[in-house]
C-alpha cells in the first residue's frame, strides 16, 4: 500500500508499505529508475572489475613463469588498480538513469548479479587479453622491434609495450561495459556523461606520460611513435570484439539468459 507523505494521516503513513513524501506518483517511477540505474551500475563495474582481475593475474604469473620476473611490475599493478577500481567506479557508476531501464524485467531477488550475457562478456574480453598478452610476450620482441636493439633494449621496449597495451585493453574494454544488453552502440550518450569523458581522455594522458617519463620509478622505457601505435593497436581490438560478444549474444539466445539484463 502507498500512504501520502503530506496530506497522508499517520494512521495511513503507519499502514503504507511506500510513503511518497511529495505526494506525487511520478516519484515512484523515478525511485525505481534511479534503483534500476545503481544496479546495473554495479553490474557494469563487475563485469569491468572481474575481466581486469583474470587478465592480470595471467600475464603476471605467465610472465613470472617464463621470464623469472613479470612483465608487469608491482607499481604498474598500483596503477592499474586505480583505473580498476577507483576511476573504474566514478566512469562507470555516475551515469545517468536511461528511460530504457524502466522497459526491461524487474529482478527478483534470487537473480544473479553476474548475469550469463555479463559472463560471456567477461570470458570472452578475458579470453581477447589473454591471446594479446601471450602473443606479445612470447613473440612481440621478436616481429615488431628493430634488431638493431640490444637483448635487454628489446626485452624492456616489449614489456612497456605489454604494459601499454594492457592498459589500453582495460579503457577500451570500459567503453564495451557501458552497456549490458546486445545493442551494439556502445558510443550511445558517451559525451554528454562528462565524468567518463574526462576520466577517459585524463587516464589516456597520465598513461603517456608514465610510458614516457616513468623511468625507473615504473619500469618503462620511452616509447616511439610506432611502438605507441601498436600497443594502442591491440588495446582497441577491445572494441570490435564487444561488438562481435553482443552479436554473439544477441543471435545465440540459448547461450545466454535474458533475465536482469539492462541498458
Amino acid at each position: 500500500e502507498t500512504g501520502m507523505g503530506i496530506t497522508g494521516t499517520d494512521v495511513a503513513k503507519k499502514a503504507s508499505d511506500i510513503i511518497i513524501l511529495d505526494d506525487n506518483f511520478s516519484s515512484i517511477v523515478k525511485a525505481v529508475l534511479w534503483g534500476r540505474n545503481v544496479y546495473a551500475s554495479i553490474q557494469k563495474f563487475l563485469q569491468f572489475q572481474l575481466t581486469v582481475n583474470v587478465s592480470a593475474i595471467f600475464i603476471a604469473f605467465t610472465g613470472a613463469v617464463v621470464n623469472s620476473e613479470s612483465p608487469i611490475t608491482p607499481v604498474q599493478l598500483l596503477w592499474v588498480n586505480l583505473i580498476m577500481d577507483t576511476f573504474a567506479a566514478l566512469s562507470l557508476a555516475t551515469e545517468r538513469p536511461h528511460p530504457e531501464l524502466l522497459l526491461h524485467q524487474p529482478n527478483g531477488k534470487s537473480d544473479p548479479l553476474v548475469t550469463s550475457r555479463m559472463w560471456v562478456r567477461i570470458v570472452g574480453q578475458a579470453i581477447l587479453q589473454l591471446v594479446v598478452m601471450s602473443f606479445m610476450l612470447f613473440a612481440g620482441k621478436n616481429l615488431y622491434l628493430p634488431e638493431s636493439y640490444s637483448n635487454q633494449k628489446r626485452i624492456d621496449v616489449n614489456n612497456t609495450m605489454i604494459f601499454n597495451a594492457f592498459v589500453m585493453l582495460q579503457l577500451f574494454n570500459e567503453i564495451n561495459c557501458r552497456r549490458l544488453d546486445e545493442k551494439i552502440n556502445i558510443l550511445r550518450g558517451i559525451f554528454s556523461h562528462h565524468t567518463f569523458t574526462v576520466v577517459m581522455i585524463g587516464t589516456v594522458i597520465v598513461q603517456a606520460l608514465l610510458v614516457q617519463y616513468g623511468g625507473i620509478a615504473f619500469s618503462t622505457t620511452p616509447l616511439n611513435v610506432e611502438q605507441f601505435a601498436i600497443s594502442w593497436g591491440f588495446g582497441i581490438l577491445s572494441i570490435p570484439w564487444g561488438m562481435f560478444l553482443s552479436t554473439l549474444v544477441r543471435f545465440a539466445p540459448k547461450l545466454v539468459s535474458k533475465k536482469g539484463s539492462a541498458v
